[in-house]
């Protein structure tokens, strides 16, 4: 039996499942059960390395989760940010729909999720909306487009990573095919046309037997042809968000329906998508939808590029961002190449004030060296940096977090990128250079002596001690009268009439005289 708490941990990436732990926590704390369904549960059930975007199922009012993500009720579009429990998370925008019971959410991670309450459609007239009416998860399920999108798991922490699959999806997964719920699927929502066709080429799957008769007969009926604008827009985005949408476009022109999703995709300029994919290879993870999005009007007019761009971009800042996208590219390129992006820094902090779709397009259009190479050091090079910044040492040094400590921190980084600093010795005496405290004291120097010995010899002591005109140690002299030499010499001065203390001073003067003259023997 599949471990799916395993699978959550494993193959969602950190900024996910921390997302779903969070929401798991607010739904728990306010006392309803809350779900991850559809593409997440198929993905990961299916095997797949990437789970694209998150779907949650809330058997209760979506606002009791939402007040916790934004300030006051939520309408239309929003830039706020979060406090959890594993730090703050900004959230760049919310597009709320009260009538479906639906918010979908952007987070700077790059995170896209959607939560929606559990609901029944029940089809109306002809040209008008469905009706909705809330249910259990259960009955949410069964009114999904096809068996591998209507699974579930529990996120609840007394049945948290159990599987709800009513509909046998699991079983379709490992046959590889695609299989509508009921006859009527395709004329209650006939945007599952377009799905299907898009799933098949995304997975290589066959699609059911009965599945594939219904699916003609919509076809032949023309149902296509009269999909709301919402469901439009809402389609044309999921194409431009696979992995290679000219193929999904050329397939949807193929079976003459891709006029269906917009009139004016009567032209399009299909090679223009290979540089975007060849940009998303080089650079996995990277959101290219606005850049794909460049390419699907790329021949249009400007009237048409902005009446697209209001229907599926809706936010005015990303409509803006993407009919402008190659006008500010020519000027950034003039200043990227330019010597006002000679250091490293400078160009880091020019190209930190730019969108990243406004980065990724020069990558792929703007082959020239220094760009790419400038770019690339912003997007890989930068990052690898601030993770790795000393704020261990500098608390150490006892600057304590705040203004003056993310000051220090960001010169730091900056002479790094500019490469200023390269060791760890450099590192420390910047940090307390910046920190204003002084380098400590260099330990005193002790002159090295020549020779084996660090200790004077015998005889040098009683040189020093001639000099000095002082009489030597007692236990020297003992030492030198047990010699033949010494003995021959004591005598001698016995004969003198010079007083005794002259005398003596006399011979060891002369004893240390005669042992420098003479060269030392080895001991071997």
């Amino acid at each position: 039996m599949t471990d799916y708490n395993f699978l959550m941990e494993s193959r969602l990436s950190p900024a996910q499942f921390q997302l779903v732990n969070e929401l798991s926590r607010t739904a728990y704390g306010e006392g309803i059960n809350l779900y991850l369904v559809g593409g997440a549960v198929r993905d990961m059930t299916f095997g797949q390395a990437v789970v694209r975007d998150l779907d949650f199922a809330v058997e209760g009012n979506i606002h009791r989760v939402l007040r916790h993500l934004l300030p006051g009720k939520p309408k239309g579009l929003h830039t706020t940010a979060s406090t959890w429990a594993a730090g703050q998370v900004e959230i760049v925008s919310s597009r709320i729909d009260d009538r479906r019971g639906s918010a979908e959410l952007w987070f700077t991670s790059g995170v896209r999720a959607e939560i929606t309450q559990c609901h029944q459609e029940i089809p109306s007239a002809p040209g008008r909306p469905p009706e909705i009416r809330p249910a259990m998860i259960f009955e949410d399920l069964k009114c999904r487009d096809f068996a591998f999108n209507a699974m579930a798991i529990s996120l609840h922490p007394n049945s948290r990573g159990l599987l709800l699959d009513p509909k046998n999806g699991a079983g379709d997964l490992e046959r590889q095919e695609i299989r509508a719920l009921h006859s009527r699927s395709f004329w209650d929502d006939p945007v599952r046309i377009y799905r299907l066709f898009r799933f098949g080429l995304r997975f290589g799957f066959k699609v059911e037997e009965k599945t594939q008769r219904w699916l003609e007969a919509a076809l032949e009926e023309r149902i296509w042809s009269d999909l709301p604008a919402g469901k439009q827009a809402g389609e044309i985005e999921a194409v431009l968000r696979e992995d290679y949408p000219e193929k999904v476009l050329k397939l949807y022109q193929d079976r003459g329906i891709l006029l269906g999703l917009d009139r004016n995709l009567t032209r399009i300029a299909f090679d223009r998508f290979r540089k975007i994919i060849v940009l998303s290879r080089k650079s996995p993870g990277e959101d290219v939808f606005l850049l794909n999005f460049d390419c699907l009007v790329s021949k249009m007019n400007t009237s048409q590029r902005q009446r697209l761009a209001k229907k599926v971009l809706i936010d005015p800042k990303l409509i803006k961002l993407a009919l402008n996208l190659d006008r500010e590219a020519k000027k950034m390129a003039r200043l990227l190449s330019s010597a006002r992006c000679g250091i490293p820094s400078q160009a880091y902090k020019l190209l930190s004030q730019q969108p990243r779709p406004l980065l990724l397009y020069l990558l792929a259009y703007y082959p020239q060296a220094k760009i790419q190479s400038r770019i690339k050091n912003y997007l890989v090079k930068a990052p690898q940096l601030r993770a790795h910044l000393p704020e261990t040492e500098l608390l150490v040094l006892g600057v304590k977090p705040g203004p003056k400590f993310d000051k220090i921190l960001e010169r730091i980084f900056l002479d790094q990128l500019d490469g200023k600093i390269k060791t760890h010795q450099q590192l420390v005496q910047e940090l307390r250079s910046l920190a204003g405290i002084k380098e400590p004291p260099a330990p005193p120097v002790q002159p090295a002596r020549s020779g084996r010995s660090a200790k004077p010899t015998t005889i040098e002591k009683i040189a020093e001690a001639s000099k000095q005109n002082k009489p030597a140690a007692a236990a020297t002299p003992a030492k030198l009268a047990n010699t033949p030499k010494a003995k021959t010499k004591h005598a001698k001065a016995g004969t003198e009439s010079k007083p005794a203390g002259v005398k003596r001073t006399a011979r060891v003067a002369e004893m240390a005289s005669a042992t420098r003259r003479k060269p030392r023997r080895g001991r071997g």
